[in-house]
């Protein structure tokens, strides 16, 4: 046989040649095995964590100073409860994706998001499975316009909108229950439509009783009598604010014990004499509940 020439043969370890120098090489030309492949990833997986728990080790023990032999971890816990969230993820993701396929199928083979949209609901409203319970947390504007309102409702609606942020401030500052200020408000100024509202801003119908007013003070008005006089305020405001000051101050300050109780308020400020109208505690109470100012307490 001349030098150059190479003999081979087969072996257990593979395709095996004998090199010019006398020695024996072998070369594997199995088929490639996914499973081979898979358990080559594992190992080298295996080793690059090996190499970073290592690292670890050695930055915890430069940071803390602790050895960390020193410590005892539970390993059987962590990986019980490691194999617990990877089936639980695990069982999750399945069956997320058999409803998927489910309703892919039950539609006709088209994709889902594609479903949605073809598909146009019958009614603007979103049902709920808690029957509603949401709209219970809903807020609801009961001083908006709606069609239905005729012209004195849109009057008395705009009143409030003008004036439920300063019956609210005046509320906190002195105590007075909003819905009867905004209540007191409406009855006597007509929904800012009366002329002593218009031309006095007096929004409360307050009097003046003194004999040495001075010029602009007050102005006469029919009410009980030709000879009334009502006061002259400047601003709305100012009408608002000469209102909390003379209930808290006078002989009205007894009624701050009933707190937000606006029926109490009203039966009160009609007991002690605040208009002379009969009913005048019951059209409080009936514009309070007509128009839902107790939303503003």
């Amino acid at each position: 046989m001349r030098t150059y020439q190479q003999k081979s043969f087969d072996s257990d370890y593979g395709h095996a040649r004998y090199s010019s120098d006398g020695g024996i090489t072998y070369s594997n030309h199995q088929p490639f095995s996914p499973g081979a492949a898979a358990v080559w990833v594992l190992r080298r997986l295996a080793l690059v964590i090996e190499r970073l728990f290592v690292i670890g080790k050695y930055q915890f023990y430069k940071k803390t100073a602790v050895a960390p032999s020193a410590m005892r971890v539970p390993v059987a816990k962590v990986a019980i409860l490691g194999a617990f969230a990877f089936f639980v993820f695990r069982k999750d993701a399945s069956l997320e994706m058999g409803m998927g396929a489910r309703q892919r199928a039950d539609m006709g083979g088209r994709p889902v998001a594609e479903t949605v949209a073809y598909e146009e609901p019958k009614s603007n409203k979103k049902m709920s499975p808690w029957g509603g319970l949401a709209s219970i947390f809903e807020s609801k504007d009961y001083f908006a316009d709606e069609p239905g309102d005729d012209a004195e409702i849109k009057r008395t609606k705009e009143y409030i909108r003008r004036f439920k942020d300063l019956a609210v401030e005046e509320s906190a500052r002195y105590g007075i229950p909003a819905s009867i200020k905004m209540a007191q408000g409406i009855l006597e100024t007509n929904a800012g439509s009366s002329q002593l509202s218009k031309k006095n801003n007096n929004h409360f119908g307050v009097k003046c009783f003194s004999r040495t007013c001075k010029k602009g003070h007050c102005s006469n008005f029919g009410d009980d009598s030709h000879k009334d006089f009502f006061r002259k305020y400047g601003s709305p405001w100012e009408s608002w604010r000469a209102h909390s000051k003379m209930i808290v101050s006078g002989k009205y300050k007894s009624l701050l014990k009933y707190g937000d109780d606006y029926e109490a308020w009203a039966k009160g400020l009609k007991k002690l004499g605040y208009a002379t109208a009969g009913h005048y505690d019951k059209t409080l109470i009936e514009l309070i509940e007509k128009y839902h100012l107790d939303e503003l307490d």
